[in-house]
């Protein structure tokens, strides 16, 4: 037990650190993804780290510092962030593993699931945008995590676009002159936000909810016609198909006893806990998705791919998808890192040209 706290320590003050010096390499006016004490935000890390390595908490904040490192331009320092991001990615895989909770793999099912694959591919100029909707513990959240990870794409979930909205505008509030492109440079993996932000006061005086949402929705359809990425939930699916974009659409659920037992495990619950818990939440999605789309949530006809994860257990439903892309895309997956930072790259030409008219300096590194 104590090795374990150690490790977790350890752990969580190479995420602090990973997060402090890709904060100082980009110079982001923004701040960082970890916020509040040093020792405050250590002590959450670790406990979090101590329960669920990789639940939802400590992969948005990964996904976040991931996201902002990928902008930094080809150098050494983005090749040492990233080489660092990636070590920590793997060390909280082995440390999932040594916890042995979260799984969800029914072995009797496993042995009897074939494997059968077939979509028509994408066009090559379309960009890669896979929505994942979920049932409550069944895993997707990991799942989808860690698809955006081997993949080498950004990944975004209800976290992290209510970090980026509270961002956006506590800094619009504090400046009204705040400049844009700035921001762009400084978070390109939200390459789209003028957009974004340019209709924040569009739905002034509908519920919070539905102004959320429905900034939400042009953020969504912003990113698909720039970047590769992965997006959890938001009902993007639909959002997507209403506006013409290719995507590819994937629900994730398993049996509802095998759900409950996984978050039994997790949280140590009892079976009536875990079972409130499990149906609280499914019922919160269904009602979200509905309210927004009019269709049934889970409903298998509006999805390209539908994956029972208990059949497979996380890491092979994980697996089962990029199956699936490859056939779809029929391109090598390598080429996703290149594509990513082209758009990168083109980002950073139209920084330049903006600050070029704008008679601003030329350097497009981030301040220091």
């Amino acid at each position: 037990m104590e090795q374990l706290t150690t490790r977790c320590r350890t752990l969580a003050e190479k995420i602090y650190t990973l997060d402090e010096n890709v904060y100082k390499a980009l110079g982001s006016s923004l701040g960082r993804t970890l916020i509040g004490s040093r020792e405050k935000v250590l002590s959450v890390l670790e406990h979090e780290l101590s329960l669920r390595p990789q639940g939802q908490l400590i992969l948005s904040d990964m996904a976040l510092i991931g996201n902002m490192a990928r902008t930094l331009p080809e150098g050494a320092s983005r090749k040492q962030l990233l080489t660092e991001y990636n070590d920590i990615i793997v060390a909280l895989k082995a440390l999932e593993e040594e916890i042995a909770k979260g799984d969800i793999s029914d072995q009797k099912r496993v042995f009897l699931n074939p494997f059968a694959t077939g979509a028509k591919p994408f066009s090559k100029d379309d960009h890669l945008v896979i929505c994942i909707g979920r049932s409550y513990g069944s895993g997707g959240t990991e799942i989808g995590f860690q698809l955006a990870d081997d993949l080498h794409i950004n990944y975004y979930d209800a976290t992290i676009f209510k970090d980026v909205l509270e961002r956006l505008q506590a800094k619009r509030e504090a400046t009204e002159k705040h400049d844009i492109a700035e921001t762009l440079h400084e978070m390109r993996h939200a390459h789209g936000l003028k957009l974004f932000t340019a209709n924040f006061n569009r739905f002034h005086g509908l519920p919070t909810a539905d102004a959320l949402f429905f900034n939400q929705s042009q953020y969504i359809e912003e990113l698909a016609r720039k970047e590769d990425f992965v997006v959890m939930g938001r009902s993007a699916d639909v959002i997507l198909k209403n506006a013409g974009i290719p995507h590819i659409s994937i629900f994730i659920t398993a049996p509802f006893e095998s759900r409950v037992k996984r978050l039994m495990e997790m949280h140590e619950l009892s079976f009536k806990e875990a079972a409130k818990l499990v149906k609280r939440e499914d019922k919160a999605h269904e009602h979200f998705y509905h309210r927004y789309t009019g269709f049934k949530w889970g409903s298998a006809v509006h999805y390209d791919l539908c994956i029972n994860s208990a059949s497979y257990g996380i890491h092979e439903s994980e697996e089962l998808i990029i199956r699936v892309i490859k056939a779809r895309l029929r391109e090598d997956l390598q080429a996703l890192a290149t594509r990513h930072q082209e758009f990168v790259e083109k980002a950073d030409a139209e920084l330049l040209a903006r600050r070029a008219h704008s008679g601003e300096a030329e350097n497009p590194a981030i301040k220091s």
